[in-house]
């Protein structure tokens, strides 16, 4: 069942909540939603909602998968929580996350690893990993993840779903207690929807944006969803791209693109090529990954002192403590092997020794959004399509490898704006063949020889691409989701 055949269901009484809920797990709420009167039954009446492990809930954890912060129970539910409970909506499980959330292979040591709904020998994605999974799974009809860098938008490219990252501050991420934080401004995590499809994306975010969240977010703008955006048919102007200049997308990415170009042209809308390159590259390599690590790890000290079962999260702590001279030394390693560029520039950027340092990173990324958006003009853009991630889901164990491959998400997080993710098609046979195949698909780094290697077996997997658009829009954003998701649906 859709979300929207149950969303009916349940609005016109052919199916409790109680019942619904009985479906993935009881809970007294259902119950208590089954006795109120039609007339106040909110939009998400009865529908069973998973969350995030770091989505505040009151009574229990949030460890970020760190064993120091264990049974250190919340006293209150989160602001966005708080708002779904009133809008009707059920939360029934919590889920897994890489630890700290650096990364998106989906383990930590405290519940251990997520596999991939589709093959148990992939990842889920993260750090949104086990919601992507329970989603993709069946398990749950709608989640909601977070996303600093791509965490509710890799899960969905990898499980195969809809989700959306929106603008920081649409919706919020703010809760008073905050045991760990991996805010970094000027590039804030945002909390986000994960669905089967567009539409359970959509009603999550018609539902959300409402005077009750404005009364428990103070930041956020009092802007609800403006439908007339969403259901305008006016012509747009979308660009496009496949390569970033970072990785280079496989073929089964490739032909997702084009599917989706050739599908939003069929609906008459014009597409132009957009090129990203460098500044996919300088995004994530110069900007992203150095304020993430700004603080040079001093927030894991206490976290990681006696826990270092996460092998990822130890080596981004220990890089995080390197210094300057160590990590040019280790870049001009890894520029001569060709590991990856984008690990190499990484390594270039110098350890933050003061403020000085970070105000001028700040400075940077508010100068690169500036060149952005004169770009965008330039080319009377509404919306960008592109690739959410240059593969498949990958092996269990290669995902940790991989990091370079979330430049294709975390561009939108450094310039804020709202980005989604849309299941296009599937890998083939043909597909497969032609990454294999080095005149298709040559490789130039150690990251697409993992990509390429790992295709071998991937026959099914789900593909996607990503639709992104400036600040505050993401009405538009998902009205193109929508318009592809129906595209695509249409053909035979």
């Amino acid at each position: 069942m859709s979300f929207q055949n149950l969303q009916e269901a349940l609005q016109s009484g052919k199916l409790t909540a109680t019942e619904v809920l009985l479906a993935y797990q009881a809970k007294h709420e259902a119950a208590k939603l089954d006795m109120l009167d039609p007339s106040q039954r909110g939009p998400l009446h009865g529908i069973p909602i998973s969350l995030k492990e770091t989505c505040g809930v009151k009574d229990l954890d949030c460890t970020s998968g760190f064993p120091e912060l264990i049974d250190i129970p919340l006293k209150e539910d989160s602001p966005l929580v708080q708002v779904l409970r009133l809008k009707g909506a059920v939360p029934f499980i919590r889920t897994n996350i890489p630890q700290g959330m650096r990364s998106f292979a989906c383990f930590n040591g405290i519940f251990g690893e997520t596999k991939n709904p589709h093959n148990s020998s992939r990842g889920p994605g993260g750090s949104s990993g086990g919601e992507g999974a329970i989603v993709g799974g069946q398990g749950s009809i709608l989640g909601v993840g977070s996303d600093i860098g791509g965490s509710v938008r890799i899960p969905a490219c990898f499980c195969g779903l809809a989700s959306l990252k929106p603008t920081c501050g649409r919706i919020g991420f703010y809760q008073k207690e905050k045991l760990f934080s991996p805010l970094t401004f000027p590039v804030i995590t945002t909390d986000g929807p994960m669905g089967r499809d567009v539409t359970s994306v959509v009603q999550f975010m018609r539902a959300v944006l409402a005077p009750e969240l404005w009364a428990r977010e103070v930041l956020v703008p009092p802007v609800t969803f403006r439908e007339e955006i969403f259901t305008s048919r006016r012509p747009l102007r979308i660009g496009y791209y496949i390569h970033n200049g970072c990785v280079q997308s496989v073929p089964a990415v490739e032909r997702a693109v084009l599917m989706a170009k050739n599908a939003l042209e069929g609906l008459g809308h014009t597409l132009v090529n957009f090129e990203v390159r460098p500044k996919a590259l300088y995004a994530f390599s110069n900007l992203f990954i150095p304020l993430l690590m700004a603080d040079n790890g001093n927030c894991y000290d206490d976290l990681l002192r006696y826990d270092n079962s996460c092998e990822l999260m130890t080596m981004f702590y220990r890089v995080c403590k390197m210094s300057t001279w160590m990590r040019l030394l280790l870049s001009k390693i890894t520029g001569l092997t060709k590991v990856d560029p984008a690990l190499t520039e990484i390594l270039r950027q110098k350890q933050t020794s003061s403020v000085a340092d970070w105000y001028k990173k700040t400075i940077d990324v508010q100068e690169f959004q500036l060149a952005f958006a004169e770009d965008w003009k330039k080319l009377k853009l509404d919306v960008i399509l592109c690739p959410g991630m240059p593969t498949a889901a990958p092996m269990s164990g290669t995902d940790k490898k991989l990091l370079s491959c979330s430049s294709y998400t975390a561009l939108w997080n450094v310039l804020n704006y709202p980005a989604g993710i849309v299941p296009v098609t599937s890998v083939t046979s043909s597909d497969v063949a032609k990454t294999l195949d080095p005149a298709c698909y040559p490789v130039s780094s150690n990251t697409e020889t993992l990509m390429r290697d790992d295709a071998r077996g991937s026959e099914g997997l789900p593909v996607t691409v990503q639709l992104a658009g400036p600040p505050y829009t993401e009405e538009l954003v998902l009205r193109v989701m929508a318009e592809l998701e129906g595209a695509i649906k249409s053909k035979p």
